[in-house]
């Protein structure tokens, strides 16, 4: 049942950005915790399929990249249209990884999610490393990792550590391939070790005002969420069509909400957050049908000849 549940959390992350937030908490961003979490269970999956005929690395990465960019280009595309970008500017965002660096370098993103989707590539790009590391080097790597976010409040640009960037957020989709491991005593041992540090980033959020700990906090919600979800929904059947179907509609809708919604604030000055995740859902599927469906059916089919 992850297809319901990838929806759910690309619905999150929309009405986050239509505004949906309440006293700094913010469920947008428990929603990209769990798709990251969710992405290393389903990625090393992925790989060892693609490698039962020997080609597993090329394979991987050619089937990420005809996932990912035919519908990040046309909603890239749709966005730029109403930009007075720089030429610079686009090239960075039509090679995506640059987007990660936003914090640094100042690049405009001109989708807003798609700097967590260049997050999500730097995975995708280490997947071939990760899957073959013994699961005691992942711990290794996922403490190191936790060891970056832990500290993050206390760095120049802790967002990026805590949350944007892959060194302090890489033990979310560790989380996920030792899950797909059924590493399952560590895995309760790292949500009892999150649900400490979310208590102790809300003490000191509350009695040291001036140490940025909010996206901590944020980031352990999700965490404690995905690590408690994600297994359960792996223990349900993949083929049930419905789910299958809310599957298709969370990429395009995690992608396409903000031109939606930037389209209905120049017409109308005030919208319904729950009118504007309709509209987005109306043109995730027109997305689904014109861009989606068409090079799902290439990639299935080289995924077949490799």
């Amino acid at each position: 049942m992850f297809g319901a549940y990838r929806f759910v959390m690309a619905a999150l992350v929309a009405l986050s950005h239509f505004g949906v937030q309440a006293g700094g908490f913010n469920p947008g961003q428990w929603a990209v915790i769990s798709f990251y979490t969710l992405s290393g269970l389903l990625m090393e999956r992925q790989f060892h399929k693609l490698s039962r005929k020997g080609n597993g690395t090329p394979a991987f990465y050619l089937d990420r990249l005809l996932r990912i960019y035919p519908l990040y280009l046309v909603v890239l595309s749709l966005a730029w249209a109403g930009s007075r970008l720089s030429w610079g500017g686009v090239l960075a965002n039509v090679t995506l990884l640059p987007l990660n660096y936003s914090y640094f370098t100042g690049v405009p993103v001109l989708i807003g999610p798609a700097w967590s989707l260049a997050c999500e590539a730097h995975f995708y790009l280490l997947v071939p490393l990760l899957v073959l590391c013994s699961t005691r080097t992942l711990r290794v790597l996922l403490c190191a990792s936790l060891l970056f976010f832990a500290t993050s409040p206390f760095m120049a640009h802790s967002a990026f550590w805590a949350y944007a960037g892959l060194p302090g957020i890489l033990f979310t989709f560790l989380t996920g391939i030792l899950i797909s491991r059924k590493d399952r005593a560590l895995i309760k041992i790292l949500w009892l070790v999150m649900l400490i540090f979310l208590i102790a980033f809300g003490v000191t959020k509350c009695f040291h005002a001036g140490l940025p700990t909010g996206i901590n906090i944020n980031v352990a919600i999700g965490y404690l969420i995905a690590a408690l979800a994600v297994p359960f929904l792996d223990g349900f059947s993949p083929n049930l069509k419905w789910d299958r179907l809310l599957g298709l509609f969370s990429y395009p809708l995690f992608l396409c909400h903000g031109i939606v919604a930037d389209f209905f604030y120049n017409h109308w000055q005030a919208l319904n957050p729950l009118a504007l995740l309709l509209a987005s859902i109306m043109f995730s599927a027109i997305l689904i049908l014109a861009v989606e469906i068409p090079f799902d059916r290439i990639r299935y089919r080289i995924r077949a000849s490799m």
